[in-house]
């Protein structure tokens, strides 16, 4: 199984196949940040919010730029179609931990000042959860430093 045919799966929006191809390559080269991008989106279209969330955590630690710097037209990325299709909380949704998990991850890959937002909506909602937290730190972090660099 190769990371060319979950690709193939990917682009056909086949998330569950796609997921477990990138799964088994993923397993074999676990430093190939392109494939852990995408079993993120994988995950999160199969409605798999806390492993999503686990690999987005840990990926964001190593290296929140490789997703604040996707592409989403050259890395034929969903994420604008996707936060498109979730991106409007209707009151009853306003306590779902779901989708605002879900917006937050797919927001960082279009716009971290909105994923930002979200995340500590997220926060509120669950103060026990540290990692929320550290999140909201990391992308703090890069925002900070990036208007550094363009002043």
């Amino acid at each position: 199984m190769s990371e060319m045919l979950g690709n193939q799966y990917f682009l056909s929006r086949n998330y569950s196949k796609a997921a477990s191809i990138f799964l088994k390559v993923y397993s074999q080269y676990p430093q190939n940040l392109s494939v852990r991008k995408k079993i993120i989106i994988c995950f999160i279209q199969t409605g798999e919010m806390d492993k999503a969330f686990d690999f987005f955590y840990e990926l964001v630690k190593e290296d929140i730029a490789v997703i604040i710097n996707t592409n989403p037209v050259a890395d034929d990325c969903p994420c604008t179609e996707l936060v498109e299709k979730y991106g409007m909380i209707l009151p009853y949704e306003e306590n779902s931990k779901d989708l605002k998990l879900l917006l937050a991850m797919l927001w960082l890959y279009c716009d971290a000042n909105k994923s930002l937002e979200y995340f500590k909506q997220l926060s509120l909602l669950n103060r026990e959860e540290k990692k929320y937290n550290d999140v909201i730190i990391m992308i703090e972090k890069h925002l900070s430093s990036n208007k550094i660099k363009t002043n």
